[in-house]
């Protein structure tokens, strides 16, 4: 199914917006004060160890327990409101390993947050004195988002916006010991109702110009970031399988540690990627490991094959182009289900090949498994197995039929 394009989702299952944080305690004590444009020593990239597990959206106060309860140490990324840097301690005893980033808007203002905001600027730091931050309508009336009214679209292109974001994020990150940020709303479309999808803006008359501005954004802000010791997450909304999109979403990857791709694999109302889509999905995720970033999958649910289907469609996805060094991770969300399931626990090893056609499927060998995928529009695939294998089920085979849209990580029978 060809799928048109979607607004960003900021507002997740848990909570209404995304989060991110740090591994230990005062570990960015020593972090640069440069302003957009100076740089300094590239910082060390993290550790590939873990990069096949799990990544974690935990921004809502009554699922705190989920980054430091049972099955926390699954997670290689977690992502918490930045105002819920109090439990980092409880985070970090459980998952030492993890890497703790905290949510912060780029693409709009909002109002509330205190000292602990879930958004790089606040409406307050503009209002009076730079009306050049928002952005307008042909009219010069300011303009909202349509799914979210208490957000301001911002003028990410405008240097003084940036400079203030960035100062504002530094400070917020190094003093309360997150490992980094999650950056939302780096989008190579405006998206929420506004510029070819409903409201014209008047500071951008196309939708790549805004682009274009987004990726001016991102070079003025994360090399500086980076320098500092923080990671550097921006999800981007964008459709792999448009060219201008893509090429804008990969002229971004050089100034991050790790690219997000919300929307992995479906939306959160669809029927799983097959076809064009998903090899274009497929194929973005390599070019960004390929550039020596980590990709960070994110898989909503129920969608339209149920929840079970979609965990195993994402993950397998995941599995099958992994580089198996890269600081990547894969995860679910669905506000009616648990984060973390066993299944997903299933470990294949590492990988030992480059994804290769088996029909009109995929599969990879692992260290300790298989990886099916069948990507197929109409047509379903019997894989044959040189060896026995574990299915998700439990079930003992050699060889399995995927209908379209399925997938299934095995593991060998020992």
């Amino acid at each position: 199914m060809m799928a048109t394009l979607r607004p960003l989702a900021v507002a997740m299952a848990l909570a209404g917006v995304w989060g991110c944080g740090s591994d230990t305690p005062g570990a960015h004590d020593t972090a640069g004060s440069g302003d957009i444009g100076e740089t300094g020593d590239t910082a060390e990239p993290p550790p590939p160890s873990l990069g096949r597990r799990g990544l974690l959206l935990a921004q809502d106060w009554s699922r705190e327990a989920a980054p430091y309860g049972e099955g926390a140490d699954q997670y290689r990324i977690i992502v918490l409101q930045e105002s819920m840097a109090r439990i980092l301690p409880e985070v970090r005893m459980s998952n030492p390993g993890a890497r703790v980033l905290a949510y912060q808007k780029v693409g709009g203002m909002r109002a509330d947050g205190g000292d602990n905001p879930s958004t790089g600027v606040q409406t307050h730091e503009a209002d009076g004195v730079h009306e050049d931050w928002f952005l307008h309508d042909a009219s010069g009336e300011r303009v909202i988002y349509c799914d979210y009214p208490e957000v301001w679209a911002a003028d990410i292109g405008d240097p003084g916006y940036q400079q203030r974001w960035l100062d504002n994020v530094r400070e917020r990150l190094i003093r309360d010991g997150f490992d980094g940020v999650m950056m939302d709303d780096v989008n190579t479309f405006p998206g929420h109702c506004l510029g070819s999808l409903g409201t014209p803006i008047a500071e951008y008359e196309t939708d790549e110009a805004y682009g274009d501005a987004v990726v001016e954004f991102m070079e003025a802000v994360g090399p500086v970031l980076i320098d500092a010791g923080l990671l550097v997450a921006p999800n981007i909304a964008m459709n792999p399988w448009e060219d201008v999109m893509r090429g804008q979403a990969l002229a971004i990857a050089p100034h991050t540690t790790h690219i997000t791709r919300e929307y992995w694999m479906r939306w959160d109302d669809s029927e799983n990627f097959t076809g064009p889509n998903w090899e274009s999905t497929l194929s973005f995720y390599e070019d960004v490991e390929a550039l020596g970033v980590g990709f960070l999958a994110l898989t909503y649910g129920p969608g339209h094959e149920g929840v079970l289907q979609g965990q195993r469609y994402g993950r397998a996805s995941f599995l099958l182009a992994w580089d198996g060094v890269a600081d990547s991770a894969w995860g679910y969300q669905d506000e009616q289900v648990d984060p973390w399931t066993d299944e997903w626990a299933i470990d294949p090893g590492l990988p030992v090949e480059t994804r290769r056609a088996d029909g009109v499927g995929w599969r990879r060998a692992y260290t300790g498994g298989t990886v099916l995928v069948n990507a197929d529009e109409t047509a379903s695939r019997t894989f044959s197995l040189d060896r026995p294998h574990i299915d998700g089920d439990g079930n003992l085979v050699s060889e399995l039929t995927l209908q379209p849209g399925r997938a299934m990580v095995l593991v060998h029978a020992e």
